[in-house]
């Protein structure tokens, strides 16, 4: 049986209509994989409900197009490389089962649910870094997501983390590996975020309501 997580490549699109030397090169399109669901943590003995909400995509991280970048400063675009469905909605899934993996609440964890307010909190997440790094000969991925806790019944934010992973990608060559490496370091970073996360959590003053010293 072919492991899923070998399946970064969702497919091959049809060629698109227009002219490049009287074709365009085909569009291959990309999505993120779930890890591997490993021990779960202890749950905290408070009830508490955490809704995931879609992340915040600034700049070319917004766009359909997966973004490389090279050296540190000079960034783009692969034109025919593009991410399956929004990146915004592919992280807050696998938020959501990282979470599920690795409780840091007693109660459900769901991406964007219709009434994000009827839950306990919510977690919203910003791309920072999420790109291929190209330093030849060698190709590295990166990944740093900014993430906070709103409390529903007073607006509050009771906790705010950032944390970042890069890592060489093994085969340099193939797209489907860059994007699998993606995969594993945004489970690795929001795995390390709620670590802390959890910490604050257990405080008896936010599981009280009341605000974050």
């Amino acid at each position: 049986m072919t492991n899923p997580r070998c399946l970064a490549l969702l497919g091959m699109a049809v060629l698109g209509t227009g002219c490049f030397r009287g074709r365009l090169p085909p569009l291959e399109l990309y999505r993120l994989t779930s890890p591997d669901s490993g021990a779960e943590a202890p749950r905290l003995p408070s009830v508490t409900t955490i809704a995931i909400a879609p992340y915040v995509t600034p700049g070319l991280y917004g766009d359909a197009s997966i973004v490389f970048r090279k050296d540190e400063a000079e960034y783009g675009t692969y034109p025919t490389r593009e991410w399956a469905m929004p990146l915004s909605t592919m992280l807050g899934l696998l938020t959501q089962d990282v979470l599920r993996a690795r409780p840091i609440s007693g109660g459900r964890v769901i991406f964007d649910p219709p009434r994000r307010r009827s839950e306990t909190f919510v977690w919203e997440g910003t791309v920072r870094e999420f790109e291929e790094v190209d330093r030849p000969p060698r190709v590295f991925a990166a990944v740093r997501l900014d993430a906070r806790l709103v409390r529903n019944s007073d607006n509050v934010v009771v906790w705010i983390g950032s944390a970042r992973a890069e890592r060489e990608v093994g085969d340099s060559r193939s797209m489907a590996a860059v994007v699998l490496t993606l995969s594993d370091l945004a489970a690795e970073v929001v795995a390390k975020l709620a670590v802390d996360a959890r910490a604050v959590l257990a405080a008896p003053a936010v599981s009280a309501g009341r605000p974050p010293q």
